[in-house]
């Protein structure tokens, strides 16, 4: 029986893992729905998405029917990957409710199963790496981000993050480039938080993967290109005021746990801002033996990881706000508190470190159950009845809605539209001859006839990118004071062609992502080419 114990022990250790991991999201995969910060958005955005990739637009720029049917040019700004993933879900069966919260649950499972094969790499050690996934699998913010804010698009962030620490560990260029890419158009903020941890660590482990990194983003370039160039455009990326949402160090070290949104103030009912016990013990620890073990071959690597924590920690106090207004790109983060998602990364690594210095398996299975012990309570989220997509679809304040809290997300055109047009087409001293000859989400044709100068609105939010021509001949937008598209034509019949397309600025985009792609391609041929001739 020991034999038998011994010859299958790392597959019964991966098992238990496993079962863990999908302990934790074990309500996911339940009915009921889970209110969230975000969830309720996330799943607007998805069924917008979708609805523009049936037509055939498979890079979505624009939510056709939201804000009261008038547009918003959500996916300019949105991550994209993620409604990619929810789709895909939703064509196979599930609703949008549904896909939303398996997204989740499949998010959650690949970040674990590469923060695994991460650290076994790393530390050369399966049972380490299973500790340290699974001090890096039940960090209390993990939870926060799946149970109390819904983030969806920030959960395929850190599977990416994972995806490419993975990659640079066992020297996989072209997947590094693909994560990373992955990541960007995941969560272009957390992109921000990650990217330069994810260049310092090649340069750490393996600096030959830099420049592949750098094609990542390049790939990426069709989507951060245009939301970078056209935050002008919009008001609703600058409505956070960063002072608001600063950590209290209490509250970074006493365990506690809420719903509500973060703002100044004491514990109440506010989401959890907490490291956690075992993060910071393991922490505590990691700088004990770093200390102790000074000829470690991966010195530099353990030294950066503890200086990303404690930098981590400086930022999302208030005491860093100095830097906070020094660096305008720190802006873009919203929430200082958002740092706290490097806990996860850091925490894993902290977890196998200590097992394989310690090589000690007793001291692993502690750490593992008190690592689950101690957040498996935030595991049991609040939940309502089920809800379906019809729900949605039927309330006004989320079919009318900006889908953004508030509706604060806007153009500097317009704000959010209240009422719905009562009128398609409108034409002031003409009309509008046999209908409409097409009619899609972002392409409109039709013909019009005019005695005289005649002025045409339609009831869609103006948003450069919209473009009009007449008999061929492409004529001027005006946009009056309410945002929408206006224009004029000359009496007579007009074939009027208005249609949502591309800007200079995007076209660049687009050419970047192409050529990275070419480039991506082109090194992996070649590569391959260099290794089949060694072995020949």
């Amino acid at each position: 029986m020991k034999s038998v114990l011994q010859k299958h022990y790392g597959k019964i250790i991966f098992f238990i893992f496993s079962i863990l991991i999908l302990a934790a999201v074990r309500s996911l995969f339940l009915k009921g729905f889970i209110p969230t910060h975000d969830g309720e958005y996330t799943i607007i955005r998805c069924m917008e998405f979708y609805r523009m990739l049936l037509q055939g637009v498979f890079f979505p720029r624009w939510a056709p029917t939201v804000n009261s049917g008038y547009g918003m040019p959500i996916f300019i700004f949105y991550y994209p990957l993620t409604n990619y993933i929810g789709s895909f879900f939703h064509i196979f069966g599930w609703n949008f409710v549904e896909s939303f919260k398996v997204s989740m649950a499949i998010g959650y499972i690949t970040s674990s199963f590469f923060c695994f094969l991460w650290l076994r790499k790393l530390f050369r050690s399966s049972f380490a790496a299973i500790v340290g996934s699974v001090v890096g699998a039940f960090v209390p913010y993990w939870f926060v981000e799946l149970f109390v804010r819904g983030s969806l698009p920030e959960i395929w962030a850190i599977a990416f993050l994972f995806c490419c620490l993975t990659a640079i560990t066992y020297k996989k260029r072209t997947l590094s480039a693909c994560a990373l890419a992955g990541l960007i158009l995941s969560h272009n903020i957390l992109a921000l938080i990650f990217t330069p941890f994810l260049i310092g660590y090649a340069v750490l482990v393996e600096k030959k993967i830099v420049p592949w990194l750098l094609l990542g983003i390049g790939v990426s370039a069709y989507f951060w290109i245009p939301a970078l160039w056209e935050r002008q455009f919009v008001v609703g990326l600058n409505t956070v005021n960063v002072r608001d949402h600063f950590a209290s160090l209490y509250e970074l070290l006493i365990p506690s746990w809420g719903t509500e949104f973060s703002a100044t103030g004491s514990f109440g009912n506010k989401m959890s801002l907490q490291i956690g016990i075992i993060p910071l013990c393991s922490m505590v620890l990691l700088c004990i033996l770093l200390f102790k073990n000074k000829k470690s071959p991966l010195k530099n690597l353990y030294i950066y990881m503890s200086a990303l924590f404690f930098t981590v920690i400086f930022l999302v106090l208030p005491v860093s706000m100095i830097i906070w207004n020094i660096v305008p790109m720190l802006g873009y983060v919203q929430y200082p508190w958002r740092f706290l998602v490097c806990i996860i990364p850091i925490s894993a690594f902290a977890g196998a470190y200590i097992i394989s210095v310690l090589r000690n398996k007793w001291v692993g299975f502690v750490i593992i159950i008190f690592s689950v012990a101690l957040s498996y309570g935030y595991t049991k989220p609040v939940v309502y009845e089920p809800r379906d997509d019809v729900y949605y679809q039927s309330r006004q304040n989320f079919t009318d809605g900006t889908v953004s809290m508030g509706n604060s997300f806007s153009t500097i055109w317009t704000g959010w539209k209240k009422t719905r047009p009562k009128e398609m087409i409108e034409v002031m001293n003409g009309k509008v001859i046999g209908g409409m000859d097409k009619q899609d989400f972002i392409t409109k044709k039709f013909t019009v006839q005019s005695s005289e100068s005649a002025t045409i609105a339609l009831p869609i939010l103006y948003y450069p990118g919209w473009r009009v021509k007449s008999n061929g001949h492409t004529i001027p937008i005006r946009y009056e004071s309410d945002g929408t598209i206006r224009f004029d034509v000359p009496e007579g019949i007009h074939e009027v062609h208005v249609w949502f397309g591309e800007t200079p600025v995007r076209i660049i985009s687009d050419c970047v992502s192409i050529l990275s792609i070419l480039a991506l391609c082109f090194l992996y041929i070649s590569s391959k080419r260099k290794t089949l001739h060694r072995m020949e």
